[in-house]
């Protein structure tokens, strides 16, 4: 849990929801593969322009597209069992509370609330329907995606990006930026490559 207003602390790291939902939302069984494959490609669109108008962070509209998909395969309802991820980003409620603790920092001291207020309304917001609404998730999470790379960049490190990736999902191996970051550059040169998007989650 993050500590109390200005005290240095490791962020808390994001955890993706682990399910097999397909990037066809809403395609019935019966349907032609067209068909499918339209859905697939309209919803893609839909999350691009998303991203585009509420984008956060210093990473491009890619590189976001691509992480919306690993964590939740553009799902805005997605949960995984036993965590408190939620939403496309699968923001937790412990990194909604840190972006909470630092807003209150910004605050005048005398306009600063006591941590047990601040995390009561943090949680509230979390556990809310606004929480997932499409639009507001994403500026949460590049928010708090942009956090832990300016944390990372304070600390010295010498891929602030690729350290913010380890804190977002919560390990330290690096697989989850290699794949996003390589997907990324793909779906620049292709930006309706449905495939490769499923291809970064085989």
């Amino acid at each position: 849990m993050p500590g109390a207003a200005g005290e240095t602390m490791d962020l808390p790291g994001l955890q993706g929801a682990r399910h097999d939902k397909q990037l066809e939302r809403g395609s019935a069984p019966g349907k032609s593969q067209s068909t499918s494959r339209d859905e697939a490609l309209a919803r893609l669109r839909a999350i691009r322009k998303l991203v585009e108008e509420n984008n956060q962070c210093c990473l491009s509209t890619e590189m976001i597209v691509c992480q919306i998909y690993m964590e939740s395969r553009f799902d805005q309802a997605a949960q995984a069992e036993g965590s408190s991820a939620r939403g496309l980003m699968q923001l937790l409620k412990v990194a909604n509370r840190e972006l909470f603790r630092l807003d209150n920092l910004h605050q005048p001291m005398h306009a600063r609330q006591r941590e047990a207020a601040l995390y009561e309304q943090a949680d509230a917001f979390h556990d809310s329907p606004a929480f997932i609404d499409e639009a507001t998730n994403i500026r949460t999470g590049t928010r708090y995606l942009q956090a832990l790379i300016d944390k990372a960049r304070r600390e010295g490190s010498a891929d602030p990006i690729a350290e913010a990736y380890k804190d977002y999902r919560g390990v330290r191996n690096g697989v989850y930026y290699q794949k996003i970051s390589a997907a990324a550059e793909k779906l620049k040169r292709d930006p309706d490559g449905i495939e490769v998007l499923r291809t970064m989650i085989g």
